[in-house]
């Protein structure tokens, strides 16, 4: 855990950080810009570390800030800083233009690479679950996002949410209590556009053992907040549509998808969610949608989604740098 999270709010930082990058890469450094580039540089020293790896813009604006831009830092008061580089000549101010914009062309790759990941990612998962409908009669999908509460967001670093998310994959793996009879999960580790850390988690079980899946997603999200994150956590229930102190015991307005239910023009169909049978073509074109969204299929979702950094020990079945994105079959 970095000493420092408890200050500063290192999701949003981040963002802040690959807003900014971008703006100098395709506008040019000019005079006004140093203050907020001065306040970016310190703020990043105190939550760089060499165990992490940076995504496209982020990393730009690391390789730039270990490298051309460190002869600038100085310490006062205990404490390193880079505000000599607000005096800086115009000569250098235009290099440094110049070094930024050079680095256009890489962060544009990293992100044609990182779409490329995403459509195998999404032919993966699509692979797996119509295996799964040919093995089994029907399945039961499940859907919930892990979240943290806002006002407690700033305490969750990167370090930690890996944490929480590798004790949430060794339970999957484990069929530990709410994870019995399943037969396949999928995860999508993102950063939402304000900065906070979060899993969008994806869930086949054994139709034939399991049948009430806003339950299910109730009991997931519930361990995620009280035994994984130990209070940090919070969820968001897809087949409630509620968050987690508005999903009750008693808001259980639907158990699982019958091929009745989904006839009827009233029902509240999510997306394909619930009992989906094998001969049931329209809940498996639906289901089609709700891992298309995990795999992050639109351009614009796959700019807001990403993460902006990772650890580099942290197990990643596809090695893209600015996201985690997995499957795991029983």
């Amino acid at each position: 855990m970095n000493i420092h999270q408890h200050t500063l709010h290192e999701p949003k930082l981040l963002i802040e950080i690959e807003s900014f990058t971008k703006r100098i890469i395709n506008d040019g450094l000019k005079r006004k810009d140093l203050p907020e580039l001065v306040r970016l540089l310190d703020a990043f020293e105190q939550i760089y570390s060499c165990n992490h790896v940076y995504a496209d813009y982020v990393d730009v604006f690391h390789v730039i800030a270990k490298g051309e831009l460190q002869r600038y830092r100085k310490m006062e008061n205990g404490n390193g800083t880079y505000d000599s580089l607000l005096k800086v000549d115009e000569g250098m101010l235009n290099e440094y233009s110049k070094l930024f914009h050079g680095y256009q062309s890489k962060a544009k790759s990293d992100l044609r690479q990182y779409r490329f990941g995403v459509s195998i990612r999404f032919k993966r998962l699509k692979q797996l679950s119509e295996r799964l409908f040919h093995r089994y009669s029907r399945n039961l999908i499940v859907r919930v996002d892990l979240k943290y509460h806002v006002d407690k967001q700033h305490l969750v670093d990167i370090e930690m949410f890996n944490l929480h998310v590798q004790t949430l994959r060794n339970r999957m793996a484990n069929k530990h209590k709410c994870f019995k009879n399943l037969k396949l999960n999928a995860w999508c580790l993102e950063q939402a556009p304000l900065g906070s850390y979060h899993v969008h988690l994806f869930l086949i079980y054994d139709g034939s053992a399991s049948t009430y899946d806003c339950k299910l997603a109730r009991w997931v999200g519930r361990v995620w907040m009280g035994e994984i994150t130990e209070g940090l956590g919070y969820y968001w229930n897809c087949h409630t549509d509620k968050h987690a102190d508005e999903d009750l015991e008693d808001s259980d307005t639907m158990v699982a998808n019958t091929d009745s239910i989904q006839e009827k023009g009233s029902y509240k169909y999510l997306n394909g969610l619930g009992m989906i049978k094998r001969e049931d073509p329209i809940g498996l074109e639906r289901l089609k949608a709700v891992y298309s969204y995990l795999a992050r299929m639109t351009i614009e979702k796959i700019e807001q989604g990403k993460l902006r950094m990772k650890e580099v020990n942290i197990y990643i079945k596809n090695s893209f740098k600015d996201v985690k994105f997995g499957t795991k079959t029983f």
